[in-house]
């Protein structure tokens, strides 16, 4: 039996996307619990246990900024890998305010998803 890589959270309201990314970091190795909203994700003790986040920008409760910043506010504040279709400088100095380790512009290659959890999960991105 293979032993998970990290526990990673997906906020994602595209429920297409949020089913293939999970699916894509299961396949890597990665436990994974995904969310459709962030304060499904909020009221959720799974991401206090997570080891890396993926958070959509444009969530409909509220951004994947405030997220972040509202689970830092809660002592938890694991890394994020931000993902948006909006790829503007003020989406990347949001970005860079809340401490991600990487920013993706949809659509991204997997790959490239993946190579940023591991490097996150493996302690590079910490």
């Amino acid at each position: 039996m293979a032993t998970s890589r990290g526990n990673i959270v997906i906020v994602e309201d595209d429920t297409g996307l949020n089913q293939a990314v999970s699916r894509l970091l299961q396949a890597a190795g990665f436990h994974v619990t995904s969310f459709e909203s962030a304060i499904a994700a909020l009221s959720s003790e799974i991401s206090q246990q997570a080891d890396c986040l993926v958070l959509d920008v444009h969530l409909p409760d509220m951004t994947g900024y405030e997220l972040k910043k509202r689970l830092a506010a809660q002592g938890r504040s694991p890394p994020a890998i931000v993902i948006t279709a909006h790829d503007d400088t003020h989406s990347r100095r949001e970005a860079d305010a809340i401490g991600a380790v990487a920013f993706l512009a949809k659509p991204f290659a997997g790959r490239v998803l993946v190579d940023e959890v591991a490097r996150v999960i493996d302690g590079a991105g910490r």
